[in-house]
């Protein structure tokens, strides 16, 4: 009888374990957090500029593509240019898009690392130059 409500308990906690596996294993998604801003240089009228002000870059869309799954989640920027994502660990390609970009995207892509329970910051600053 003891032995059959030992392992009636021992299975109890095993099942209970298996349902709630990132608090007792630790987490399984590791966060993206940044920022991304816009920089306007030159211009008529500043020709040798050489400082630039950013600005903070709303509604951008950065689409996280984990390499070798192909899988993709998307984050769009909030109105002070900040988002954030939480992911499965393993390395991502970065595409960013602005408000009604159809193609090309903001540049190239980058690529981010995550790791489960960590945050990884990953800022991104578009250049543009005025006429």
């Amino acid at each position: 009888m003891f032995a059959r409500v030992l392992i009636a308990c021992l299975l109890a906690a095993v099942l209970a374990g298996c349902g709630a596996a990132p608090s007792l294993f630790g987490p399984s998604t590791g966060t993206v957090t940044g920022h991304v801003q816009l920089r306007a240089c030159g211009g008529a009228y500043r020709p040798g500029q050489t400082s630039c002000p950013t600005h903070p870059y709303a509604g951008v869309t950065l689409t996280f593509t984990q390499a070798g799954t192909g899988s993709d989640q998307a984050v769009t920027t909030d109105s002070s240019g900040s988002y954030r994502i939480d992911l499965k660990p393993g390395t991502y390609n970065v595409r960013a898009s602005g408000p009604g970009d159809q193609a090309g995207g903001l540049g190239g892509p980058r690529e981010v690392a995550v790791a489960a329970g960590k945050t990884v910051t990953a800022d991104f600053v578009y250049t543009i130059q005025l006429l």
